[in-house]
């Protein structure tokens, strides 16, 4: 809902019109029987997340932040997996960071674009880390009690990161991987579904107000769905692959 107003917000102020179509949310199976659970098939995650960004004053951020995912969704993000058994059988969170540049697009209206950042996600299975933001920005989220934790998946090529703040009101950001990577066995245990899975990862989340300078404490709703890649994307991928075997077989006959 935040996100839609924000939306009308930047629009009306900009003179925009229409809305993006939104890409359809791809379905996976986790495995929660390891937790006193069943295989759930979902399409999202959602949850909570806190975060620390610090404005260097001449035009740049950097943050770090942590997401707590308590519930996931199925039917294109619409209906909660209300068997899920997810912050009660174990905890599921993702430690994050960005770095990039301030935009300032009308009075009161800024935009943010990432152009680098790191996508981390863990499964605690005693359900008990504490995460602790840094004092700006530039400092990584303190764990505690994590001991028993172990990363499942991970993602660092980022494609595109934006996000936008009205002034009072809140903003949206959305950050693209893709290279969303399950470890392996931990992750693959997990994520059963598809094999193999989604590169594409795309978490969005909306916040809460803030202003633009210093170091600020931001929360907010975060949420991850997964994609396949475009046609296009499809095309140029499989003319690599037909590029290496030529120059494979070119080499096998020399």
């Amino acid at each position: 809902m935040k996100k839609t107003l924000v939306s009308m917000a930047i629009a009306g102020a900009l003179g925009l019109g229409g809305a993006a179509q939104a890409a359809e949310y791809q379905d996976f199976t986790v495995d929660e029987t390891p937790y006193g659970g069943t295989e759930i098939i979902a399409d999202k995650m959602n949850g909570g997340y806190s975060e620390k960004i610090t404005f260097d004053g001449g035009g740049n951020f950097v943050t770090n932040a942590y997401a707590d995912f308590g519930q996931y969704f199925a039917n294109e993000g619409t209906d909660e997996i209300l068997n899920s058994v997810i912050n009660t059988g174990y905890d599921l969170y993702a430690l994050f960071d960005a770095t990039g540049a301030v935009v300032p697009l009308a009075p009161g209206i800024t935009q943010f674009n990432a152009n680098s950042g790191s996508f981390n996600l863990y499964l605690d299975p005693n359900a008990d880390t504490t995460k602790t933001l840094g004092a700006t920005g530039a400092d990584p989220v303190v764990l505690g009690n994590a001991g028993d934790d172990f990363l499942i998946a991970f993602a660092s090529n980022m494609t595109s990161g934006t996000g936008l703040l009205v002034a009072g009101i809140g903003g949206f950001f959305d950050l693209v991987f893709n290279d969303f990577t399950l470890v392996d066995p931990d992750g693959k245990n997990f994520f059963i579904k598809p094999d193999p899975f989604y590169l594409i990862v795309n978490v969005d989340g909306d916040f809460d107000n803030f202003i633009v300078a210093g170091t600020q404490t931001v929360t907010g709703d975060v949420s991850a769905v997964f994609a396949v890649p475009e046609p296009g994307t499809i095309a140029l991928l499989g003319m690599g692959l037909l590029g290496m075997g030529v120059a494979a077989r070119r080499r096998k006959a020399a």
